[in-house]
């Protein structure tokens, strides 16, 4: 298994496991903008280097300025960290809960968090049947029996979210019974409608909400590991305590800056997701598997049992330099379950390619030319 920790990327050991050189690995398997970081920001970081020999503001205060002007909250709303995982540890860590619900399957790193703070995990499980849809009416009854709730909005890796008005009736749940709801809204940016559907305005005011962004994948920055959260500026006050000095470096804080302002780049982030999305839903089909619907920047996709299963397909696509993210480590999923990004046209007809030469005999592979639009 690539995976460590319920991530992939891990671009290094596939190096090891299939003889690949890393810089020439297609990488499905993280879910990160197709577009790479936004231009310019190179250009950014150069001009930021005289900056390291300072340690870096352990207030991320132009960053969080930049993130209150953006979505018109207060600063003191907003927490600064060192990716979202580093916020969810802090959260957990801050409000030691003694019960937490996750959606399953879902981020393995919100009930890893809850067991490493010594919590007991309540599973609210999504059905295949129902496309993995989000139980909104099993979540109010856990809602009135934990400390916190976790939900993935969307959710990873099924791609599925809750309504708006879902939502609010989660939070007045929450607020009713003393209960932390956390929206982690790490790939909400990948939405059309992300400001319509999005909570951190209700959430920075809130006592019992607390929303979780991330900023290394919709601006396509992993390597330098970013992310906030949004809440009442007690709990966000709470919370920092626990955070160690300096988490957030100068380079990733100057980049959250410059990637805030570029309005150009997310609009083309999003057409271009929302375009190849629906074109890879469509070719999966056709090849013979089931892509769950969502509008995010990756798909969950089963494989048909008469062919190979997902660990199969990993090893014949990783031997070709394309990696996928098996999806049996999830609560819920098996064998048969494996989950792409969305990439670029031609990446992801390479892509198509490959799973159809897996999936179909060799002769029809090689005698049709699947990869035109």
């Amino acid at each position: 298994m690539l995976e460590r920790n319920g991530h992939g990327g891990d671009l290094a050991t596939a190096e090891e496991l299939y003889g690949v050189p890393a810089e020439e690995l297609l990488d499905y398997s993280a879910n990160i903008n197709p577009l790479g970081p936004p231009p310019g920001l190179k250009d950014v970081l150069h001009e930021e280097w005289a900056g390291l020999v300072h340690y870096p503001d352990p207030e991320s205060r132009e960053l969080r300025t930049a993130i209150s002007q953006k979505y018109n909250i207060d600063p003191a709303s907003i927490l600064v960290g060192n990716g979202a995982a580093e916020v969810i540890d802090l959260i957990v860590r801050g409000f030691k809960p003694g019960k937490v619900a996750v959606v399953d399957p879902a981020f393995m790193e919100y009930a890893e968090a809850a067991l490493k703070a010594g919590a007991e995990v309540l599973s609210v499980p999504a059905s295949a049947d129902d496309g993995f849809a989000i139980p909104e009416k099993a979540l109010l009854t856990a809602c009135e029996e934990v400390d916190l709730l976790f939900i993935g909005q969307p959710n990873n890796p099924t791609g599925q979210w809750l309504s708006r008005e879902a939502v609010v009736r989660l939070a007045d749940t929450a607020v009713t019974h003393n209960t932390i709801l956390v929206l982690d809204e790490a790939f909400i940016d990948f939405f059309e409608d992300e400001k319509e559907l999005s909570y951190i305005r209700e959430a920075a005011y809130s006592r019992h909400v607390i929303v979780i962004r991330s900023m290394t994948k919709f601006y396509g920055i992993p390597g330098l590991r970013l992310g906030y959260a949004a809440s009442h500026p007690d709990n966000i006050s709470f919370i920092r305590k626990l955070q160690v000095p300096w988490s957030v470096n100068h380079l990733a804080q100057k980049a959250g800056v410059y990637a805030l302002n570029q309005s150009e780049y997310e609009t083309r982030t999003r057409q271009l997701v929302a375009v190849e999305r629906a074109w890879l839903e469509e070719e999966l089909k056709r090849i013979g598997c089931l892509p769950y619907p969502g509008k995010a920047n990756f798909i969950l996709v089963r494989t048909s049992a008469s062919g190979p299963d997902a660990s199969e397909l990993q090893l014949i696509l990783g031997q070709q330099g394309i990696l996928i993210r098996g999806c049996a480590g999830f609560a819920g999923l098996d064998t048969r379950y494996f989950r792409i990004a969305v990439r670029t046209c031609m990446e992801n007809e390479r892509l198509i390619a490959a799973l159809r030469g897996a999936l179909c005999n060799r002769q029809e592979a090689e005698g049709t030319d699947w990869t035109s639009r």
